[in-house]
């Protein structure tokens, strides 16, 4: 039985990692104005145990039109612990938790007052279709992370380095605690070239 069971955690990935990836893919090209890239999704019983942890390592994101040559979001790794039953049960996954490892994010704003991360295609749709992804947070990180902030409009911008972000809460409830941390190496903000 013990040989079954490690057997079958280590083929349902293989096994799912198919339509995890078609299901990721569709729905941040259905999503989002931007090209969306990564290098690989890995799929591990074993690493969020008894979740469904999922994987994926070098992420970009590069904006379109006036931001094509910018890279809005990079990050080493994105590591999301979904509920495994969810997979079996319909087409929705339930994410439970989500840790970026070294992020950088650049968020400009263009001298027009156009911001370069409002990349999601707004809802023609009269009825909104039901997304493949129910999130159910209970906890999120960012790890070594840097966020560049430029508004050329404003005449401001900012940079952190080494952010290290942690919360938790029960984020399906109306009313519920968020419990934070946060610590950074260094925080700058110009304004007006002060």
């Amino acid at each position: 039985v013990l040989i079954v069971l490690i057997a079958a955690a280590i083929i349902l990935p293989i096994a799912f990692k198919g339509k995890v990836l078609h299901i990721a893919k569709t729905e941040i090209n259905n999503n989002l104005n931007a090209t969306v890239d990564f290098k690989d999704i890995d799929i591990s019983l074993f690493r969020r145990f008894p979740r469904l942890a999922v994987g994926l390592t070098s992420l970009e994101i590069i904006g379109k039109d006036n931001f094509a040559k910018d890279t809005l979001i990079s990050a080493k790794r994105i590591d999301l612990a979904l509920n495994l039953m969810s997979l079996f049960s319909g087409d929705q996954m339930k994410i439970h938790s989500v840790t970026i490892d070294q992020p950088r994010i650049h968020a400009i704003v263009d001298k027009e007052g156009k911001a370069n991360w409002d990349i999601t295609i707004p809802d023609t749709t009269a009825v909104a279709s039901e997304s493949s992804f129910n999130v159910q947070l209970k906890k999120y990180s960012i790890n070594d992370g840097y966020i560049s902030y430029i508004d050329l409009e404003g005449d401001m911008s900012s940079e952190i380095f080494h952010l290290n972000h942690s919360g938790s809460g029960d984020f399906t409830a109306d009313v519920f605690t968020l419990k934070t941390s946060t610590s950074a190496a260094s925080v700058s903000f110009t304004y007006s070239k002060i």
